[in-house]
């Protein structure tokens, strides 16, 4: 089958990481993607020199941007695929028209909760999660263009999941430093933590807008010592390894592709109450924090750090979660089925 895939933002984040994760997963089955992405796409050189895998880089100034659209509509005709699956509002807009246009059939996996006047044209809706399918339906899209099918990790799963040894553990995070991540809430849950006697550090991954303030704030805090600022993470499976306690404290989170990681390497997950962890978790596999509480952060830290078997055994059953329902190859057949069906429905 030949597929082409859209993702036109510069970013990395989860769902930039799924459409990388999701080309390389197809061309590892011997299906033939072209992959477009923004020029300035950061991880670009995941996707080079990939066998069956054509890449093409197209600049937009935004989804009305014709000139693009009409160079991306040329490299999809001469492509030829059996169906063009689109991810985010710019690649859903600019890839549905031209699917119309050529007759071909669309996809798209939204990734958060949107407005979705840029996804007229789109055949297919691809949520991650049930409350995303709810949402899509509550916002009139037909239950019968729908098709729920969960993110996966390509990460190879542990055996055993870890175990805390270390009096003083390791906290981790990994994420964009957005608002909505919610890194300032877990730097002062972080200080309570430590303020009521803790002994532990605090590793944080990643690069953002909020970059400058969350140094000042880990300053202020008078965190220094503690916290360390690793910068941009390539290799997420070892940063994850290095952790006792990975940290999720999102204020909105739609799926958290880095939950399923962090379940995947057995690591303990103390995680807010946010959309996607409610419905890939559960209370017997990771502790849950209510959203912008730092205090009940803390705590949830202190309690994580206090009692290792049950942190071992919610991490145990956080991996049996993985291994069950978001490895790709739980998750890849799902998608190659829908694949076969709107390819058998376009030939009626």
């Amino acid at each position: 089958m030949k597929i082409s895939q859209i993702m036109l933002s510069k970013g990395f984040g989860g769902a930039e990481r799924y459409f990388v994760d999701l080309c390389l997963a197809l061309t590892a089955a011997g299906h033939q993607v072209q992959a477009i992405c923004h020029p300035k796409f950061q991880q670009q050189g995941l996707l080079e020199h990939c066998p069956q895998l054509t890449l093409s880089s197209a600049r937009t100034y935004g989804p009305w941007d014709r000139w693009a659209a009409h160079k991306i509509k040329r490299r999809i005709a001469s492509f030829q695929p059996t169906l063009i699956h689109t991810h985010l509002a710019r690649g859903a807009w600019i890839g549905g028209k031209i699917a119309a246009n050529l007759d071909v059939p669309s996809l798209v996996n939204i990734h958060n909760y949107v407005k979705l006047k840029r996804y007229t044209y789109i055949d297919t809706f691809i949520p991650s999660t049930i409350d995303q399918e709810k949402f899509l339906i509550n916002e009139g899209i037909s239950p019968e263009k729908i098709v729920c099918i969960p993110h996966f990790s390509r990460l190879q799963p542990v055996d055993t999941p870890h175990i805390l040894t270390n009096n003083t553990p390791v906290f981790a995070t990994l994420g964009r430093f957005v608002k909505k991540k919610g890194m300032d809430v877990l730097l002062r849950a972080f200080a309570h933590y430590i303020n009521q006697g803790g002994q532990a550090k605090l590793r944080i991954g990643g690069a953002g807008e909020e970059e400058e303030a969350l140094f000042r704030l880990c300053q202020d805090l008078h965190l220094s010592k503690q916290v360390e600022f690793c910068g941009w993470i390539n290799d997420i499976s070892e940063f994850l390894s290095q952790a006792d306690i990975f940290i999720l404290p999102s204020l909105h989170e739609a799926f958290g592709i880095v939950v399923l990681e962090a379940m995947a390497l057995g690591v303990l997950i103390i995680t807010t109450r946010t959309q996607g962890p409610l419905e890939i978790l559960n209370p017997e596999a990771a502790y849950f924090v209510e959203v912008g509480d730092s205090i009940g952060l803390a705590k949830a830290m202190a309690e994580a750090a206090a009692h290792p078997q049950l942190a071992h055994q919610k991490a145990a059953t956080a991996l049996a979660l993985f291994k069950d329902k978001y490895t790709l190859a739980a998750v890849l057949p799902k998608i190659l089925q829908l694949y076969q069906t709107i390819e058998a429905r376009s030939f009626i």
